[in-house]
């Protein structure tokens, strides 16, 4: 964030909202956004997401307290938008009235599951539905998982903090090309002003404490679905999301994962067994035998596809194989993989009542009807990518 038309804008505003966290700062001043903006703007409050203002909680972990953040700077309130007395997951109404200008500064990256993309949807939401004439600015980073489109739209049934109506397991956009086709979608009459991060300029910070490398961010869309099984997705080691594994995975070791005639075979990732342990989440402590996936080509790699294949396979070659029960995201009844999957015909796929034959037709469909709703809404000159499933 330099002085240059965006800070001549922001000096004419009288009260600044942000979103924002850990991956908001920036190279260029050494500087937090909320720094940047304490010091030259009237910023007044800060809007923090899951995982706290630098990524210090793990998933699901709720925390009304903020005052750890007023050493940084005492005159701005910090507000917790994941936290214990709100229900909402969103800011108040009157959190919102108070303020003229609301900037998101936030590392997205690139899959419906992540919790930043429906805080994003739920400010904008309820700054639509009170009316508010409010300036909204984007400071738009790279999409880290690339601009390929993976998965099916989610339906309402299955909507809820993890998935937007209507998003694809994996999107292609850009924070700000997204802001723009919610903006459309909510018919909203406020401001939206893009300030793009050029790519030179831009470092991947994590943005949470399971997401360290933009490998992590390639692998997302089909490695989260293990959160909704019984089976370790890495959480608790230095590979979260590549490795799988459980204690009753003994039989890993003899299978040829990477002979074409596997059924997991995938000729843009390899997979080689091993033993890991993780310090925390499931199986803490516990050997697990499991597997490292490795991509061998990023932009060729269709993740959810893959991990698809992977979970059917080792589903029906473990007895242990469970789905995970009870509850799973913030104020949701249903079960965490029916709200990963988020479509009744993968749903089925997975419990062995539909075939491959038709999940690759319904993914090939719903992904050129994603690209096709959304290219209006692109800024930059790359176009979304379709990959082709095998």
């Amino acid at each position: 964030m330099k002085k240059g038309p965006l800070y001549k804008l922001l000096k004419k505003k009288e009260s600044i909202g942000l979103l924002c966290n850990q991956s908001g700062w920036h190279p260029q001043t050494g500087k937090y956004s909320f720094q940047w903006l304490a010091e030259n703007t009237r910023l007044k409050k800060v809007f923090i997401p899951e995982h706290g203002l630098f990524g210090e909680w793990q998933d699901q972990v709720k925390s009304d307290d903020t005052s750890l953040y007023k050493n940084l700077s005492g005159d701005l309130e910090w507000i917790s938008l994941y936290s214990l007395s709100n229900s909402s997951l969103t800011a108040s109404a009157d959190q919102l009235r108070t303020i003229d200008t609301l900037i998101i500064d936030i590392q997205d990256i690139g899959s419906r599951y992540y919790t930043y993309t429906s805080t994003t949807w739920l400010l904008l939401k309820k700054i639509t539905e009170l009316n508010l004439d409010m300036t909204v600015i984007v400071i738009d980073k790279p999409n880290p998982a690339g601009r390929q489109v993976e998965g099916t739209r989610i339906k309402k049934e299955f909507t809820s903090f993890i998935g937007i109506e209507g998003l694809p397991h994996r999107h292609g956009l850009t924070l700000a090309e997204l802001c723009r086709y919610f903006k459309s979608k909510l018919q909203g009459k406020w401001d939206l002003i893009i300030y793009p991060v050029h790519k030179k300029e831009w470092i991947f910070i994590p943005p949470s404490p399971n997401i360290p490398t933009t490998t992590t961010c390639t692998f997302y869309s089909g490695q989260c679905l293990w959160e909704g099984t019984n089976i370790s997705e890495g959480r608790g080691t230095t590979l979260p999301f590549e490795m799988i594994g459980a204690p009753f995975l003994n039989w890993v070791f003899f299978e040829d994962w990477n002979s074409v005639l596997h059924p997991a075979f995938n000729k843009h990732c390899v997979i080689r067994p091993l033993y890991f342990v993780p310090v925390f989440h499931k199986f803490a402590g516990e050997i697990c035998p499991g597997i490292h996936m490795m991509i061998r080509e990023k932009e060729k790699y269709h993740s959810l596809s893959h991990s698809l294949r992977v979970m059917k396979y080792i589903k029906e070659k473990s007895q242990e194989f469970e789905w995970r029960e009870g509850p799973y995201e913030a104020f949701n009844d249903k079960k965490a993989i029916e709200l990963l999957l988020g479509d009744q015909l993968l749903l089925d796929y997975a419990e062995n009542r539909a075939s491959w034959k038709d999940v690759k037709l319904k993914l090939g469909e719903e992904e050129t009807e994603w690209i096709k709703e959304v290219s209006p809404f692109l800024i930059y000159k790359s176009t979304l990518q379709q990959l082709k499933i095998k």
